[in-house]
């Protein structure tokens, strides 16, 4: 045999045994560093485990800290601003296809707008896509006054259910203890009767709780029914109508507007009282079809005016349809229920009295003022009573407009501004009221905030000032158009939540430019941006002013 051979022979083996024991070596230090890495992933999913839910239940106690506990005014004043920038992202990411792209600021503005139901404008509602009039929709409903007061119900009933279920715990402890006492007493035959009259006392009181608690909880249940019923009803009513009417379905095919989103769009904003249309001309375009505007009158009262009176006269007919009891008791103590939209007898009708004289009082305004104006243009008998029907249900807090009010004569605007400033729950007749005079107690630190709140003319007189001087160059340059009044009429309906405006002409410009284009949304849409920010505020504390405007107080 050759050496050379054999010395490659032996190399080869060599290498064959090194490489062996280097790869078992390495599997065994693969498989190490496996296990320890398998070790410290449990190890990290344990402490992500245990951390997520320490987060989870911080924040859910967080959350349910600060609506049970928490100042309602805050609770309320966090929602709105949430949803409202919810809505905002919403419909920055979808911005239509093919047609003009709205500023951020004027979305922002909008999404404000629709979660306060106050329905002012600043951009072209038929340039937004179906999708956006969808998150405009949602909005509408998430701000409604029934809606806002229905979860403020429920959350109610959670918190006394969470306050009951803690007492119970407290009273088995209770319970225990003294037997544990009693057992070990001496004179236990002393303390018997003693003992029997805390335990009936201890039940009366149970029983009282637990029978408001049933009130409470009934009550929501038929605020919730009330309100899926009045949203459902009234957009099938609606679409019934579009289906049975070319003329009006044409309308929106000539607007490409599909009758569903318009039918639920109109049924919500009514019922919420916001204003808000998919149509530029909001329900001018409907001037001719009184049906359609008989048709949401209703929704428009049963959403805000009428809904105290409307809700006592659904709990008395589920009443008499089911013969309980716990019906009769809450109907003959509301207060019990602490639904401040639940009134008296005698309160719900003088609810109904007013609202009925302010409606009287402004058709009579304008058949007075109007009749012949270029608001009712060719219109017959007919159609003029309706509209000015419509028209004077829309101005307590609705804001849709079948008329130009804009050519309106100077007394019926200043009756339309003194209607909007209204609450929606006012009476002019004496109301009943169960409170007790302050003037023995001392006063709290959460009381004495109330010392600084302002009044509602207060307000507004603020608020028109703070506009007047945003906006003190265009009312130099453009007087005819940004004089006072018309400002403090869109200050009063931003205020009201209520969505009037006197609108912009560009034929009032004292020089005319042949840039300036007609637009149908609102006076403020030719605000500066300092001006529309001040309209945004007091479209939120419009919103919010029964906290912080003193006439509103409880």
């Amino acid at each position: 045999m050759h050496p050379s051979s054999s010395i490659l022979r032996i190399l080869q083996r060599v290498e064959s045994y090194v490489a062996t024991n280097l790869s078992s070596s390495h599997l065994e230090a693969a498989r190490i560093i496996e296990e320890k890495f398998l070790k410290l992933l449990g190890f990290l999913s344990t402490k992500l485990s245990t951390m997520s839910r320490c987060v989870t239940q911080f924040i859910t106690h967080s959350f349910w800290r600060l609506v049970f506990q928490s100042n309602p005014f805050v609770v309320q004043l966090i929602y709105f601003v949430a949803i409202s920038f919810a809505g905002f992202l919403a419909l920055k990411s979808l911005n239509p296809h093919g047609k003009p792209v709205p500023r951020d600021f004027d979305l922002m503005f909008t999404s404000v707008s629709a979660a306060t139901v106050s329905s002012m404008s600043t951009i072209e509602m038929e340039d937004l896509s179906d999708q956006q009039l969808w998150v405009l929709i949602l909005l509408m409903l998430l701000g409604g006054e029934v809606f806002t007061s229905m979860l403020g119900l429920h959350l109610n009933n959670a918190k006394a259910n969470k306050e009951v279920l803690s007492q119970r715990s407290l009273s088995s402890i209770r319970r225990e203890i003294e037997i544990s006492i009693s057992a070990n007493n001496i004179d236990q035959i002393d303390m018997e009767c003693g003992q029997s009259e805390a335990v009936i006392s201890h039940n009366q009181v149970q029983q009282t709780k637990s029978t408001r608690h049933s009130s409470r909880t009934i009550l929501a249940h038929i605020v919730t029914g009330y309100f899926l019923a009045s949203v459902v009803c009234s957009s099938v009513v609606i679409i019934i109508y579009f289906w049975l009417n070319s003329d009006a379905r044409q309308v929106l095919h000539s607007k490409d507007i599909k009758i569903c989103t318009f039918a639920i769009f109109t049924a919500v904003s009514s019922f919420a009282n916001c204003g808000f249309t998919p149509l530029n001309s909001n329900m001018q375009a409907f001037t001719n079809n009184s049906v359609l505007l008989l048709l949401v009158i209703p929704q428009i009262l049963a959403g805000n005016t009428l809904f105290s009176p409307l809700l006592r006269l659904s709990v008395w007919a589920l009443g008499k349809l089911s013969g309980e009891q716990e019906y009769t008791r809450i109907l003959q103590h509301p207060e019990e229920t602490g639904y401040k939209h639940l009134p008296t007898q005698r309160n719900s009708v003088y609810i109904f009295l007013t609202v009925t004289g302010l409606i009287l009082l402004q058709v009579i305004s304008l058949f007075s003022f109007e009749r012949g104006s270029k608001a009712f243009g060719r219109m017959n008998w007919f159609q003029k009573l309706v509209g000015s029907l419509f028209q004077s249900v829309s101005t307590r807090q609705a804001g849709e407009a079948v008329l130009d009010i804009s050519t309106f004569s100077s007394p019926t605007l200043l009756l339309f501004a003194i209607v909007m400033y209204l609450p929606s729950n006012i009476s002019f007749l004496p109301i009943n009221s169960d409170k007790q005079p302050l003037a023995d107690k001392k006063p709290s630190r959460r009381a004495m905030w109330k010392d600084f709140s302002i009044t509602s003319p207060a307000c507004l007189a603020l608020f028109t000032f703070l506009a007047c001087i945003t906006e003190r160059k265009s009312m130099s340059a453009d007087p005819l158009n940004f004089n006072v009044f018309s400002m403090m009429f869109e200050v009063i309906s931003a205020f009201g939540n209520v969505g009037y405006s006197l609108g912009y002409s560009c034929e009032k410009m004292m020089k005319p430019d042949a840039t300036c284009k007609a637009a149908s949304y609102g006076f403020v849409g030719w605000w500066t941006d300092e001006g529309k920010l001040i309209i945004i505020l007091v479209m939120f504390v419009g919103k919010l002013k029964k906290f912080i405007i003193k006439e509103e107080k409880d």
